[in-house]
């Protein structure tokens, strides 16, 4: 080992120090180096600016695709009911748009959400079959012809059950689906309470299905759950329904088609004392209007101008008799 080493010494001695490049030379190779490190530096930020402008351009055309399915693509409103009556003031806007107040006859589109205040009402006729009535501080959307949202408050249904007409009224506890009935359907934090005055209906939600019948009265809890219990058709929580009824034109109308008018308004079945009195009312034909009176009260002014009477029955039904009976 120490004559290897030796020997080396020797050798490196002999080869003498590594002669030092000139200085023009080294200035040379450092500035080739800087100048292509500049230009990997000035590479690298060319590819992140590419990156970065081919990121804004996708986000801006993500956006303007948007507004354009939005403004273009999205379904055109189309016109679904009409107001029938207002007791107050009824406001209707659409997405993004100021609110504007409704009358009578105006019509309610696809889209639109109409809203009552504490001392207004409204009815809604969706067709020539069924009619939507909206109690105090109640703000429903119109999603479609067939499908409304109630956010706060009330709505009374009344369908036809000749002529049934097809509505889902949807909550944030579920949704209700007729057959051919009357019902009510109220919401308040997450809890809906439908109540079922003729007919049935079909109850949804994330619990599952279930009906309602006359007289039932459904509670569906936050959770979910189903609470049950009984209500007549003629009790006073349905008399709000009664006062926003779209208005009966008893002109050139039979006292008969009155009193089933009132019949049904009121939940009170009409029961006739005698043949006689039941065809007299179906012949007599009416004149005049009763416009603001609420059917009980249109059912007192009404009778006073025939020769029929009412006459108290031992149930909650309406009695008719002739005045000479």
């Amino acid at each position: 080992m120490k004559s290897d080493e030796s020997g080396i010494e020797e050798l490196l001695r002999r080869v003498g120090a590594r002669d030092e490049p000139a200085a023009d030379v080294m200035h040379e190779v450092e500035a080739a180096v800087h100048a292509e490190w500049q230009s990997m530096l000035q590479a690298r930020r060319a590819r992140r600016r590419y990156i970065a402008v081919g990121i804004a351009a996708s986000a801006l055309l993500a956006v303007a695709l948007a507004i354009f399915g939005v403004r273009y693509l999205a379904p055109a409103p189309v016109e679904v009911a009409h107001i029938t009556r207002v007791d107050g003031h009824l406001l209707v806007r659409e997405e993004s748009q100021a609110a504007r107040e409704l009358a009578v006859a105006q019509s309610v589109s696809t889209g639109e959400t109409i809203q009552t205040d504490d001392r207004s009402r409204a009815a809604l006729e969706f067709g020539d079959a069924l009619s939507l009535r909206l109690d105090h501080n109640t703000i429903v959307r119109v999603a479609s012809a067939d499908e409304v949202v109630l956010t706060a408050g009330a709505v009374y249904v009344d369908s036809r059950a000749d002529n049934p007409q097809e509505l889902t009224v949807r909550t944030d506890a579920g949704s209700v689906r007729h057959i051919g009935t009357q019902y009510q359907v109220r919401t308040h934090a997450d809890e809906m309470v439908v109540s079922v005055r003729e007919g049935r209906v079909m109850i949804a939600n994330a619990a599952g299905t279930s009906s309602g019948v006359a007289g039932e009265k459904i509670r569906v809890t936050p959770r979910g759950q189903i609470v049950r219990s009984s209500v007549a058709a003629h009790d006073p929580a349905w008399q709000w329904a009664a006062h926003a009824a779209p208005l009966f034109d008893i002109n050139e109308h039979t006292l008969a088609a009155f009193l089933d008018w009132v019949s049904r308004e009121t939940g009170r079945k009409v029961v006739y004392a005698s043949e006689a009195a039941q065809s007299r009312a179906g012949d007599l034909k009416l004149r005049g209007s009763i416009a603001g009176l609420d059917p009980e009260t249109a059912l007192g002014a009404v009778l006073s101008t025939t020769q029929l009477r009412r006459y108290a029955t031992e149930d909650e039904s309406i009695g008719i008799a002739l005045a000479t009976d």
